[in-house]
């Protein structure tokens, strides 16, 4: 009897032995569970995604059946997804990704709000660049039609946009940029061609003034001399004229003279 109460005893202060062991170990787990989603948190709102990510998964080491540590897992890997396709430019997919984030639950609170301020900037963004490739895509077709001063018109637009120095809008801002110098350089030439073009025709003007005034330099000097050097025609044909005039009317007192009686010298 003595020896049958013995194994009793024995068996059950094992068994309280192991159960106590058994919850202890179970709380120790808690507490290290519970210390890895603190320090997720703490990791996530300092920014330290690859940590965050990091203590999710030995949290579910220690729970592996646990749905929050699952669902934030889930999360900041989302997240940092969306960074990267952020950081590639490609805002489109990016915008979807963080949607998808914000959407998550239950979730590390501190992600959903940064998800939803990214899709808020993208969808401003998104819309900005949409105006910006419209300018550019007109001022590549003014350019292609010889309009180059209309086409930087619409350049100007983009380079004087609203916050175009934004990493968001650097590929139109560089394209813009090459477009408007193409622009200006052939904008120079045609400023350049005008105005030999301006002086060839300046030169030819005064070439033909000087050629006019010459001409008319040798007429008045040719005029000059028939006025002091050559007798006029009608003039030479009145002394003409005059002189048998005179002759004929100093004829008739000859003849007079001549036929008047002398006197006569018997009568005298």
């Amino acid at each position: 009897m003595k020896r049958w109460m013995f194994w009793l005893i024995t068996a059950i202060v094992v068994a309280l032995v192991f159960v106590g062991f058994g919850y202890t170990k179970k709380r120790e787990t808690q507490k290290q569970f519970d210390n890895l989603m603190s320090q997720a948190i703490t990791n996530a709102q300092a920014a330290e995604y690859k940590k965050t990510e990091l203590n999710l998964q030995d949290a579910l080491r220690k729970k592996p059946d646990d749905v929050v540590a699952k669902q934030r897992l889930e999360q900041v890997k989302l997240y940092q997804e969306g960074l990267a396709e952020l950081k590639q430019d490609d805002y489109e997919q990016a915008q979807l990704t963080f949607r998808s984030t914000a959407k998550i639950s239950p979730s590390l609170s501190i992600l959903t709000q940064r998800a939803k301020k990214k899709d808020k900037l993208l969808e401003s963004v998104l819309k900005q660049r949409e105006k910006y490739d419209d300018l550019y895509n007109e001022a590549i077709r003014l350019t292609e039609i010889g309009a180059y001063s209309q086409s930087n018109e619409n350049l100007v637009q983009i380079l004087d946009g609203k916050n175009i120095d934004e990493k968001y809008y650097s590929q139109v801002r560089k394209d813009a940029r090459e477009l408007q110098e193409r622009n200006n350089s052939i904008l120079e030439q045609i400023r350049i061609q005008n105005q030999q073009a301006a002086i060839r025709r300046q030169r030819e003007q005064q070439k033909q003034e000087e050629a006019k005034k010459a001409k008319q330099a040798a007429a008045s000097s040719s005029s000059a001399e028939n006025q002091n050097g050559e007798p006029k025609k009608n003039d030479d044909k009145n002394n003409g004229q005059d002189n048998v005039k005179d002759s004929s009317e100093s004829k008739p007192e000859t003849n007079n003279s001549a036929t008047e009686p002398q006197p006569n010298n018997e009568n005298k």
